[in-house]
């Protein structure tokens, strides 16, 4: 289905015209929340939307909700230059399942003694999972 006729088809009924409509102002506020929010905040909180001039965000974690309600006096102020008329930001935590935080890479290097002894310990082990612990660990010798 083209986007046109996807278009036509939400906006042929009262009901589907203002749930579209509404998702447009969404997807609006999301993107300006993320222009405006510094940058760790704006991929990690969601619009839910306003209601009684209240912003109401998810968090996907509580260190980032506290982080908002932090710095919520500032955002409240670009928010108001840009022309929202919202009053007050409320953060709730709701984990985004699809959302992973990204992981730092470790490059273990093992000392010779380190090494000696996990390659005594793996000879004398017999097949099996332990052992190809062991094996994988050998990997990071020098």
């Amino acid at each position: 289905m083209s986007a046109q006729k996807l278009q036509s088809w939400l906006s042929s009924g009262a009901v589907l015209s203002s749930l579209a409509n509404q998702a447009a102002q969404l997807g609006e506020l999301q993107r300006l929340w993320e222009k405006l929010a510094p940058s760790p905040l704006g991929s990690t909180c969601r619009v839910a939307g306003i209601k009684d001039r209240v912003l109401t965000l998810y968090a996907n974690n509580g260190a980032m909700a506290a982080k908002v309600r932090q710095l919520a006096p500032s955002l409240l102020d670009k928010l108001q230059k840009k022309g929202l008329e919202v009053t007050a930001i409320q953060v709730r935590v709701q984990v985004d399942t699809a959302w992973q935080p990204a992981r730092p890479t470790k490059n273990l290097v093992l000392g010779a003694v380190a090494c000696e002894s996990l390659r005594g310990l793996a000879d004398r082990l017999e097949d099996s999972p332990l052992r190809a612990a062991v094996e994988k660990m050998l990997r990071n010798c020098q």
